[in-house]
């Protein structure tokens, strides 16, 4: 192995250390910050780029996540992005 490969490998190795550390320090931060998105019926709809009836026609048929304060429905962000990660795995196993 010659200086430059050593060299090389060691800049990939702590290349992927580092990565490894920051994102272990940003996880719970990002998970923090996605849990307290919280969207509206209206917002909702516009992330899932779906109309607010067929975000009502989800609950009705209990396939969408949210809950509910005082009368009005709330979604969480992460909780959306789970049911569209889950959707896409039953899409790709089909």
């Amino acid at each position: 192995m010659t200086t430059s490969d050593f060299l090389e490998a060691m800049r990939i190795e702590i290349k992927q250390g580092l990565r490894e550390e920051i994102l272990a320090e940003l996880q719970p931060e990002i998970q923090r910050q996605l849990r307290s998105n919280i969207f509206d019926l209206e917002e909702a709809a516009a992330y899932l780029k779906v109309s607010p009836r067929t975000i009502q026609r989800m609950i009705a048929d209990n396939d969408l996540p949210y809950f509910r304060q005082r009368k009005q429905l709330f979604f969480r962000q992460v909780s959306l992005e789970g049911w569209v990660a889950k959707r896409e795995q039953k899409g790709a196993k089909s």
